[in-house]
């Protein structure tokens, strides 16, 4: 038998058993059968798997221990499971979310218009607006004045965006509702948040020193501004905006159900990123050049 057995021990001690058998309908089903809920989804959609493995956030990836059968012996060996599947084609479409549901990180099935998948899908269009923002950026660089050196500023909203995949991460993999009725200090809990740990450095560490860097090369601040600086600024004035709706769907999340379901740094984080995007907007604008237009309490008609 030339499959590859794969066995994930959860933080409960239960060894939970997958199979790359996802071709065969009959041991397809017989898996289905024999499995537990939490990986019932990986049979149903293979790819699933890639998500958080691809995070770093997924248990599998923590422990994993990969088995291949062979007709006179077996060898265990540790493997990475992001290398490992990283050799399969990734299928776009899966077909599992035609009935309009789809699955959670925790193997959870929602309805695609639960407040989960709300945060989800304002997250994913905050990190194209800074993608729209980012292109803005480059062509005015290029096409405008080519010696502004502004690449600091493009790196870090690179890396924002990274960070906003590992928010996202952290949103799909909300507590099961047993779980969410547990008190806060209950090991349950800790020990979900250690599967994401979102970094509260990526808030002390990255984004507050950057806003202190482009505030120093700032006119002070004096009166309220309006969005405005030409495509580059206009477009980071709309991310800081969907930056507060996203904010405002993850609180959501946690005020709806009894104890919170995100992690409090992940709030922190769209708080602060706010607050960077706005200084980032104001730092395009003032570096390129571009008219910053400020509130007028009456205005003339």
């Amino acid at each position: 038998m030339d499959h590859c057995l794969q066995r994930e021990f959860t933080d409960r001690k239960r060894p939970l058993l997958t199979a790359n058998v996802f071709g065969y309908p009959k041991m397809q089903r017989f898996f289905r059968f024999v499995l537990p809920n939490e990986i019932r989804s990986l049979t149903n959609d293979p790819t699933n798997i890639l998500k958080p493995v691809a995070m770093g956030i997924h248990p599998v990836r923590r422990n994993c221990l990969a088995v291949q059968m062979r007709p006179t012996k077996c060898v265990f060996r540790q493997i990475d499971p992001l290398n490992h599947y990283s050799k399969r084609t990734m299928k776009i479409y899966t077909r599992t979310g035609d009935k309009g549901f789809s699955n959670l990180f925790n193997g959870e099935r929602r309805p695609k218009t639960d407040r989960v998948f709300q945060a989800l899908g304002t997250v994913d269009e905050l990190s194209c607006t800074i993608a729209v923002a980012l292109a803005h950026i480059h062509q005015h660089t290029t096409n405008v004045d080519p010696n502004i050196k502004i690449s600091t500023l493009c790196d870090e909203l690179e890396r924002i965006q990274c960070r906003l995949q590992a928010v996202g991460s952290s949103i799909a993999t909300p507590l099961p509702e047993p779980e969410n009725e547990l008190p806060a200090p209950h090991p349950k809990r800790s020990q979900r948040y250690a599967h994401i740990d979102f970094p509260d450095q990526a808030i002390s560490g990255e984004l507050e020193p950057w806003i202190d860097r482009m505030t120093a090369e700032l006119p002070p601040l004096r009166q309220f501004i309006l969005p405005s600086g030409g495509l580059p600024g206009s477009t980071l004035h709309l991310a800081r905006a969907v930056c507060r709706r996203a904010e405002r769907r993850v609180v959501l999340l946690n005020t709806s159900v009894p104890h919170p379901v995100v992690e409090p740094e992940v709030i922190r984080y769209l708080n602060r990123l706010s607050d960077y995007l706005f200084t980032a907007a104001r730092y395009v604008t003032h570096l390129f050049g571009l008219p910053e237009k400020h509130y007028i309490v009456n205005p003339k008609k």
